[in-house]
């Protein structure tokens, strides 16, 4: 398994490196034996919902009509991707050509997205993956890019899934944090607070877009004013993407704060690499990925077929094995129980997602965000 790494991260291979990096492999991702077995479960898990579901048998029928699928996506493991879309394909019979093309840019993609509706051009991307910010953005309510569907009508499984517009469905929910080095940062002295964080001694690297930091300006986190005190003294020691943790691995930083999501962390840990993550109790934060179609997609059946099976039991088990993330919402949900595990410590999570957006337009406004990104990357 190889990551999506920006400069390859290389652990010094010992003898007991090696069986760390062997074990880590299979458990983020799996045999193909496993795999395979999935894809047999799936399935068979489809010709039940297809022979009880009209809507849903007719959908696939539209889809191999259309005979593709193009998807403008990125995960976090590198063969989750070609795994989902295999099995997908083994679900429903179907022999149609995708093509995968792994691309994490959501605002790049959301933007390219509105120019192609408005210039009346085919989109570029079949179906659409990103946060509820970004799904907002080219939703109803602004650039009206994405369709709006009866998602329980064809797939019963999404009912409670969809976002308030019906323009889309929750898929993951990451779990940012403080990612931190292991052999940098000793467990008595992992931050527990956003104040501890400074006190590190160590150098601690940022995003350069302040992911999430905009999250703790509401007023039932710090505010507005004490976030912007806050940022004035925390000054990183470099600026890193959200998948550029083999620099925190390599020990470059110490840490990356805020990081996107634990599950991150968690893939790399599975090659070996030294990275934890730590939920700060006045900084947890849940945040939700979703899937949506545009409105001129080139093949909307499939695209429509596509989204709603990633949000079944089977290929949220695929999620989890590959990409260390799923839906807390759907039975069964391992991330629904990391959140349970921190809520039973005391930890209460801001839950991102596409109503929360809604009902907290401050601190998604351009000019704040703008200001926070000013005042994080200031010398």
């Amino acid at each position: 398994m190889r990551l999506r790494l920006s400069r390859p991260w290389r652990p010094v291979i010992t003898a007991a490196t090696l069986v760390t990096l062997i074990a880590g492999a299979t458990a983020a991702c799996g045999s193909d034996a496993g795999d395979e077995a999935a894809a047999t479960q799936a399935a068979g898990a489809a010709k039940d919902r297809l022979a009880a579901t009209p809507a849903l048998a007719a959908l696939v029928e539209a889809a191999k009509k259309e005979g593709a699928l193009d998807l403008n996506w990125g995960f976090d493991g590198r063969d989750t991707g070609k795994v989902l879309t295999e099995t997908f394909k083994q679900a429903y019979g179907l022999d149609i050509k995708i093509t995968l093309t792994p691309d994490q840019n959501q605002p790049g993609n959301a933007a390219k997205l509105a120019r192609e509706y408005k210039a009346k051009s085919p989109a570029s991307t079949d179906a659409y993956m990103g946060s509820p910010e970004l799904v907002q953005g080219i939703g109803p309510k602004r650039d009206d890019v994405l369709a709006k569907v009866d998602w329980a009508a064809i797939a019963p499984w999404t009912k409670g899934l969809a976002n308030s517009d019906g323009t889309a469905l929750t898929f993951v929910d990451l779990i940012p944090g403080f990612t931190y080095n292991t052999t940098q940062v000793e467990e008595g002295k992992v931050p527990a607070t956003v104040q501890d964080v400074p006190k590190i001694g160590k150098p601690i690297a940022s995003t350069p877009y302040a992911a999430q930091f905009n999250v703790l300006g509401t007023k039932e986190g710090m505010g507005q004013d004490a976030l912007r005190a806050y940022l004035r003294g925390f000054k990183p020691a470099g600026f890193v993407g959200c998948g550029e943790l083999n620099r925190v691995a390599s020990g470059e930083f110490a840490a990356l704060w805020i990081s996107c999501g634990k599950n991150i962390a968690d893939v790399f840990a599975a090659q070996g690499a030294p990275l934890k993550t730590a939920v700060l109790k006045d900084a947890a934060i849940t945040s939700t990925r979703y899937v949506a179609v545009p409105k001129h997609a080139k093949h909307p059946n499939a695209a429509r077929l596509w989204v709603t099976w990633l949000l079944t039991p089977e290929a949220q088990k695929l999620v989890f094995k590959h990409d260390f993330a799923d839906n807390h919402r759907i039975p069964g949900s391992k991330t629904a129980a990391q959140l349970a595990e921190y809520e039973a410590k005391g930890v209460r999570f801001t839950r991102v997602d596409y109503e929360f957006t809604l009902a907290h337009p401050e601190i998604y406004n351009p000019k704040f965000k703008g200001e926070l990104i000013k005042l994080l990357t200031a010398k």
